[in-house]
């Protein structure tokens, strides 16, 4: 990925990513570092501080995983949506399946 490339996913000036690779170049933000994890598929925690799994979900890159769903950028897109999520976090993981169940069935139908 080019500079400018990881610029855009993060949204700043291509600059700001020259400045980060440098030895004594400035660091990124926390939110900046997030969305560099979730630009170049690298989990958090292993670009934060070089522990854990380098790759989401734990695996290695010829894992034939699914792709989870924050990095194909299902995220709250409006303010209902929002809503929804937090209420659905909210919820146990038993509490959680019959809505998904529920969801799943009614797109079905459209």
């Amino acid at each position: 990925m080019s500079q400018s490339e990881l610029a855009f996913a993060v949204g700043v000036a291509r600059s700001a990513v020259a400045q980060w690779e440098r030895k004594d170049g400035a660091r990124p933000t926390t939110d900046n570092m997030a969305k560099i994890a979730m630009a170049t598929v690298v989990s958090f925690e292993w670009l934060a501080t070089g522990r854990g799994s380098r790759w989401v979900g734990g695996g290695s890159e010829d894992d034939s995983q699914e792709t989870p769903a924050m990095l194909l950028n299902f995220y709250a897109q409006c303010g209902l949506e929002e809503r929804l999520l937090v209420a659905f976090r909210s919820l146990r993981n038993p509490e959680q399946q019959p809505l998904v169940d529920f969801v799943e069935a009614m797109t079905a139908r459209a």
